[in-house]
């Protein structure tokens, strides 16, 4: 790293530590880690979740995540939790210095190039295939896609081969991330003859296929070349309808459009230089491309590869493209003194975290006081951003304490008041602690949990992640229907018998449980609760002689 790039990676590393605590945020436990702890947690003891049908079928076999996270585990000593966070740390920290990269082969000075990175630190939700540019949970494609940026960026400054490094590393950890910047990467090495990238990359790619024959522990395989029957479409769309455009709303496609218009004349207006130019053309129409190609492949022709690969998550670049080059847009338009020009592209570039629907933000009549206040946060560093940049050429300490405001304000900003951004509920529950202590401390490795009546709530999978026992069927741990056929069909079955109504505790142990927990309004009223507090009570199947307990 050069030395002049040291303080603009200290302020990088401040920005992410604050946007990993405040805002965007971050979370474990809330969404997909619920499925990658117990398969982690398997895989380093195989004796832990012999009945948990989530923790047996890994699908982890094209990625280093977990050999990563097993290797840092054993290192430090930590739990998965801590070396997980660190991971996605180290990463946001890859991805905003990427945007800085990118800010300096755009010829922004160092403090407007900070600026560029932290409104990239500010992530969004993209509507439709159900993704984020940061994701919250530390997660395999929330570890590639800073490392994309990272590549972008340093591509961007004729670092080739580094990218190149940076790129293998994102294709280790999580590839279907990667594919749009392959495809434009391939396309303009093609064109400009620029090579150079292309053995890191290459090396990163047979690690990879490397690995997927050597993962340990129980494997499913995938099949990437069926059709996807009317019970297994049916499940699918059910589990991850954000994989089906079909059954997207229309209000997303029409904000990819709206992106999509903003992001071409931005670029326009910033005329960037080459490569940044095709990969800022080249991604956002790769991920309007998919759209039509994802209804043909998987909505008509049922295509069983395209709801593992998930290629509508392209779409991504849209919107992240737009932001980008908006942003970049309204430093260029403020350097050149065109204040209300650069504050009407900042609006556009903050909106982006502000809103998932840029569109119903911007051109709502806000009479809704939640997106009063929330374009009100908008405009306040809209114009803080455009008249730092006015000021920077003429007023250099007003200037920078403009645009220093206009990078730190956000985490005040957006989650305070009537318009704060709310990325996610904290759904960790104490209580649940508190059972999954008592099961740890006393079940042994074997038993298998039921929770009938959580219907989609998360809470059955925090348990099984914090007890380390076995859940015999939950919604979250579902989501890899998408993956595993003969997965799909087992959770499937184990759903519906699950979540059967009016069932006594004798059924349950039929099944092969041997502990429910229920909510103590809808707990049986004349059996003896095993463990209990203040929301949630466990009753066991079978008395202590082994029968079967027939009361419900």
């Amino acid at each position: 790293m050069r030395e002049s790039h040291v303080p603009a990676f200290a302020v990088v590393t401040v920005l992410v530590v604050c946007g990993f605590f405040y805002f965007p945020g971050h979370t474990f436990l809330h969404s997909d880690t619920q499925i990658y702890i117990p398969i982690l947690e398997r895989l380093r003891d195989p004796g832990l979740y012999p009945h948990d049908m989530v923790a047996q079928r890994p699908h982890v076999s094209f990625t280093i995540y977990d050999e990563m996270a097993l290797l840092l585990r054993k290192v430090t000593g930590q739990e998965f939790r801590l070396v997980l966070h660190a991971q996605q740390i180290v990463f946001r920290i890859c991805g905003m210095f990427g945007v800085f990269l990118v800010g300096r082969a755009l010829g922004f000075p160092w403090i407007l190039s900070l600026l560029l990175a932290s409104i990239y630190g500010l992530g969004g939700t993209i509507g439709g295939p159900s993704v984020l540019i940061h994701e919250y949970e530390p997660v395999p494609r929330g570890f590639a896609g800073p490392l994309v940026m990272l590549a972008i960026g340093l591509f961007a400054n004729d670092q080739w081969r580094w990218g190149g490094v940076a790129l293998a590393v994102a294709v280790l950890y999580h590839p279907p991330t990667t594919y749009p910047v392959m495809i434009v990467l391939v396309a303009y090495a093609l064109w400009k003859r620029e090579f150079r990238w292309i053995a890191p990359v290459a090396g990163g790619v047979l690690f990879a296929l490397l690995l997927s024959k050597l993962q340990a522990g129980e494997t499913e395989p995938q099949n990437f070349f069926g059709t996807i029957d009317a019970a297994l479409e049916k499940l699918q769309r059910l589990r991850g309808s954000y994989n089906w455009i079909s059954m997207w709303g229309a209000q997303w496609i029409r904000h990819h459009q709206f992106a999509s218009l903003v992001g071409l004349l931005a670029i326009v207006r910033l005329k960037p230089a080459q490569p940044l130019r095709a990969f800022w053309i080249g991604l956002p129409i790769v991920g309007l491309a998919a759209m039509p190609a994802s209804f043909l492949l998987l909505d008509t022709m049922k295509w069983q590869f395209l709801p593992q690969f998930q290629p509508l998550r392209a779409v991504l670049f849209i919107t992240l493209v737009a932001m980008l080059a908006a942003a970049g847009a309204a430093i260029k338009a403020g350097l050149e003194g065109r204040w209300w020009e650069s504050f009407a592209w900042f609006v556009f570039a903050f909106a982006v975290p502000a809103q998932s629907d840029v569109m119903q933000l911007l051109f709502t009549d806000w009479r809704d006081a939640e997106m009063r206040a929330r374009m009100t946060s908008v405009l306040i560093l809209a114009g803080l951003a455009a008249s730092g940049t006015r000021w920077l050429g003429s007023h250099r300490l007003p200037a920078t304490a403009a645009l220093a405001l206009a990078m730190l304000a956000p985490f005040y900003l957006f989650t305070t008041g009537d318009g704060r951004v709310r990325n996610y509920r904290n759904q960790d529950q104490p209580e649940i602690r508190e059972l999954a202590a008592w099961a740890r401390a006393n079940t042994p490795k074997e038993t298998v949990f039921l929770f009938p009546d959580a219907d989609q709530a998360l809470y059955p999978g925090f348990f099984r992640a914090y007890s380390l026992r076995n859940v015999y069927a939950d919604w979250k741990g579902g989501g890899q229907v998408n993956l595993l056929r003969e997965f799909a069909i087992e959770w499937w079955d184990r759903w519906q018998k699950a979540t059967a109504k009016d069932r006594d505790l004798a059924y349950y142990a039929s099944l092969g449980v041997n502990y429910v927990v229920f909510q103590k309004a809808r707990a049986p009223k004349d059996v003896p609760a095993v463990w209990q507090g203040a929301t949630y009570a466990a009753f066991a199947t079978r008395s202590q002689n082994g029968s079967s307990t027939n009361t419900h």
